[in-house]
Parts: structure tokens; sequence; C-alpha cells
């Protein structure tokens, strides 16, 4: 991202009528990019309240003391396993990646004056479903004051994470019944509960377009306001992320119903799942939108 398109982008979130706040992350490791500090320093500048995601392996005390001086409010380490699993996943150094971690937390000290928040962000996988306890237990223990889990999700069909319902156009009808029955809205919530901006300036309808196949069009030609209305009405067409994503809510009871079926889940899971999505908060919608009937508000072009 240049920086043309990050102020950009930084000055599209100031028009929102909330306290302005932008996380660094998506789908590229955030350390790698040469204006990190200046990025970080502009957007604080502005009254933007700055977060971060990192695998924290570049994250070396110098860059950790400039990033919290250029105002850096909150940091998110993405590590979702230990030793040896850790470098077969990452293909990176899991000593060097913990003491940087520890490191960034004594620098934090000297920043006293300020809250920042510090995460770890564990996804389950194969290799770590056995450890995570032991993970969060670890991590806490260290200084962390929260650990997220996180279920793996398939990035719009960009990660092979074997879902029954790819390649089958089964139980659409189904699930859109049950749905209905139980008042659970069919519109994803993931492109209305925050903002993604890609590095191009480009809105996208969330960080699961992980191919960025669909631009939805740029900060420099729509407001964010403006971009919820273009994502209602591109998500009643056909996006190809979100046709083969395992978050859509559709697809995610189609996934619960062949598990059922198969015998890798129960009713109750599936019960479990609706009301789960029956949860999900659409905060960026307008109001008088009914998410039940959200189909009303768009135009398919």
């Amino acid at each position: 991202m240049t920086f043309e398109i990050f102020k950009q982008a930084v000055a599209r979130v100031k028009e929102l009528d909330i306290s302005p706040r932008i996380s660094l992350t998506g789908q590229g490791e955030s350390t790698l990019h040469s204006q990190l500090v200046e990025f970080v320093r502009y957007a604080t500048s502005q009254g933007v309240v700055v977060h971060m995601t990192t695998n924290a392996n570049l994250l070396n005390k110098t860059l950790s003391r400039e990033l919290l001086a250029a105002g850096l409010m909150g940091i998110a380490f993405s590590v979702s396993d230990f030793d040896d699993d850790y470098e077969l996943v990452y293909n990176l150094s899991f000593e060097k990646t913990r003491t940087n971690i520890l490191d960034f937390l004594e620098v934090r000290d000297e920043f006293s004056d300020r809250d920042i928040g510090v995460v770890v962000s564990i996804v389950q996988h194969d290799l770590n479903v056995n450890k995570i306890e032991h993970m969060k237990s670890y991590w806490k223990g260290a200084g962390i004051e929260f650990v997220m889990e996180f279920e793996q999700n398939n990035r719009g069909g960009a990660c092979d994470n074997a879902h029954y319902f790819i390649g089958s156009d089964r139980f659409v009808e189904e699930a859109k019944t049950l749905m209905a029955e139980q008042n659970v809205s069919t519109l994803c919530s993931a492109p209305f509960h925050y903002v993604f901006i890609g590095w191009n300036g480009q809105y996208y309808i969330c960080c699961s377009d992980y191919k960025k196949e669909s631009p939805l069009g740029s900060v420099f030609e729509h407001s964010i306001d403006a971009m919820d209305q273009i994502k209602l009405n591109a998500f009643a067409g056909y996006l190809p992320a979100c046709s083969v994503c395992n978050i859509d809510p559709v697809n995610a009871i189609r996934e619960k119903m062949f598990e059922v079926e198969k015998g890798d889940a129960t009713q109750e899971d599936l019960h479990e799942v609706l009301a789960e999505l029956a949860s999900y908060n659409h905060k960026r919608l307008p109001k008088d939108i009914d998410i039940l009937h959200w189909q009303d508000s768009v135009t398919v072009i």
C-alpha cells in the first residue's frame, strides 16, 4: 500500500460517525512494510486508534519501541503452534518469535501512560488441536491479557479445508428454509461488521476474498457508508469467494447438515450453529434494513 492510498483510507475512516479505529492486518505480514512506523504515526496524528497483527518474527526491540512511540495502541500476535510444529507451519524460528513477543511486553512497560492491548491469536488446526489449552496457559503466564482461539476458515475457498459443501449444491433450499424458521438471516455479517480495504485501495466484501477476485470500488471513489449498499447489492448477486466460503451463513448451515448426514455432528450441533448465527452483529447496516428480508433493500445489476 502506498502512503497516498493509506492517507485516503484514513480519511474515509474519519468520515464515520464513530470513534475511528483501524487495524493493520489482512493477508500479509505487516512488519514487512517499509513505512509501517510512518503509517502508524500518521494515523495517530489524525486521531485514529491504530492496532496491528503480526507473526512477530521481525518485531525486534527497536521496531517495537518505534511503533509504540509512533502511537500504536494494540497488537495481535498470530502464533498458532509451538516448537517444531510451529516451524513446520510457519517456516519461521519459534524461539525468535517467542523472544520478540516477550521483548515487546518488556518494551511496552516503557509506555505505562497508555493502555496498550496485547492479544495472542490461535487458529485451530490438525497439529495443534491437542495443545491449545497448553498454549493458552503459557501465553497468559507470560503476561498476555487475552488469548483468542479461532476455528480455521477456508478463506473464501482459497484454502482447502475439505468441507463437504464444496462442489455440491445439496441442502441449499433446506438450509434457507431452516434459517427462515429460526429467524436466522442469510446475510453474512462479516462484510457489515468491519470494513476491509486492500493494499491497492480497493474495498472487498471482507478479508475472506483472499484471492481479491471481486474489488468493489476504490477509497478515492466511495465512502465507507456508500460501500455498505454496494456490498449489499454485490452479496445479492454472485461473488466467487462468498459462494465457496465456509463462514457464509447458508454454507455454514449446509456444512453442518452434511456433517449430520455423515455422522460427524448431531442435530444439537446444528441448532448451536443456528443460534450462533442469530447472534451475529450487522452493525454497519442502516437500522431500517430488516436483515431477515434484506433482499428488499438491494439492486442486482
